[in-house]
This record gives C-alpha cells, sequence and structure tokens, in this order.
C-alpha cells in the first residue's frame, strides 16, 4: 500500500516546447524519461529549479526553470506556467529529492563533503574557498554555530552569527545544484536545536 501511496506521488506526464521540437517527460518509479530515454531513479544525482525574472516593461516576466541530472548529464525545462512548474518540482522532490537528502545525511556521516559552488559542506559546519586574481585560493571554515542562513531573493545566503550584515557566501537555488536539497538539511538542523552535528540533524528532528 506505501510503494503504491509513492507512485501515486511521483507518476507524472508532461509534453512541453512547441512542434516539431517537442518534448516529452515521464516521472515513474522506474525513473525519468526523458523523449524516450530512460534515467533509473538512482542516477539522479542533482536537481535544481527556481524562477528567473526580467523586467523589460510596466510588468516583470517570468520563466520557470526545473533541471535534473545525472554525473554526466543535464536536462532543463522551462516554462512561463506556474502551476506546471510548481507540480514538476514537487515530483522531482518526492521522486529523487528525498532519497539524495537522505544519501547526504549519510555521507556525511562518514566524513564526506558536498561542493555549492565556491563553499562546500561537511557535517560540522562550511569552508568557504576565496579564489583571488593575483594569488593562490584560500579557505575559510566555519562552525554551524558561527553562521546564520537564509532565503534572499531566490538564494540561500549564510552570515556570520557575530555580524549577520557580513555576508559570508551564497547558493542560487536556480542555478546551484542541490541548493534546495541543502536548504532542507538545514532546516531540519535549526528544528534539531544544536548546531554541532548537520547529520544528526536528522535523526533529532525525527525523534520530536
Amino acid at each position: 500500500m506505501e510503494n503504491k501511496s509513492w507512485q501515486r506521488e511521483i507518476d507524472f506526464h508532461c509534453t512541453f516546447g512547441v512542434w516539431p521540437f517537442k518534448k516529452s517527460l515521464d516521472i515513474t518509479p522506474a525513473g525519468f524519461l526523458y523523449c524516450g530515454e530512460l534515467f533509473p531513479l538512482k542516477t539522479i544525482t542533482r536537481l535544481r529549479w527556481g524562477v528567473d525574472q526580467k523586467r523589460g516593461g510596466p510588468f516583470p516576466k517570468y520563466s520557470y526553470y526545473a533541471a535534473f541530472g545525472t554525473e554526466t548529464r543535464e536536462f532543463v525545462i522551462k516554462t512561463r506556467q506556474k502551476d506546471f512548474y510548481e507540480h514538476l518540482t514537487q515530483r522531482f522532490w518526492a521522486a529523487a529529492g528525498k532519497r539524495m537528502l537522505a544519501e547526504m545525511f549519510a555521507g556525511l556521516r562518514k566524513g564526506r563533503s558536498y561542493g555549492f559552488g565556491d563553499f562546500s559542506v561537511s557535517d560540522g559546519g562550511i569552508t568557504i574557498t576565496r579564489r583571488g586574481l593575483f594569488k593562490s585560493s584560500e579557505q575559510e571554515k566555519y562552525r554551524w554555530s558561527d553562521l546564520k542562513w537564509g532565503i534572499v531573493n531566490g538564494n540561500l545566503v549564510f552570515t556570520s552569527a557575530e555580524a549577520e550584515e557580513k555576508l559570508l557566501t551564497s547558493a542560487s537555488f536556480l542555478w546551484t545544484d542541490n541548493a534546495h536539497i541543502l536548504s532542507v538539511a538545514l532546516a531540519l538542523l535549526q528544528k534539531s536545536g544544536q548546531r554541532e552535528s548537520l547529520a544528526r540533524a536528522a535523526g533529532d528532528s525525527s525523534q520530536k
């Protein structure tokens, strides 16, 4: 019964684009079937989605993007239809996002780190890489207790806990792979009430 409920949660079929360049996507327990090519769910390693706003007149124009990919390939769907975008990204999360979140927590417990643009995340905090034009890269490490974070204009933003006006780094939900997954992990860390271990946050949260 649980499997059938999950199947109903993720089942999705859509066609998009204009003839003769129409494309199709099916999401099922078998995987993501994109234009007739099947990518099993376990091969999906990156997701991203977000809104691009352009101002060219009295009213802003919105384009909605949703992308999924494997280790070597990426596929992007662009639409102006907000309802379609919301239904699609809900399926992205149910079909692959939850599993990727669990895998990230498992990897953090084993000492892995995960990159998001110019910073990487480990169990105990983040490491920011500063790249200069005329000098070698420098790394700055921050524990979770040193940081504050939030969502600003479609970006996951990190500031210093002591000086919230000091922007340390950020990740765009639209352009940074798996930023949504990190955001959910950080929400669990916030909910857990502790600021030492990101991996422990999942267990602490489930017990509350």
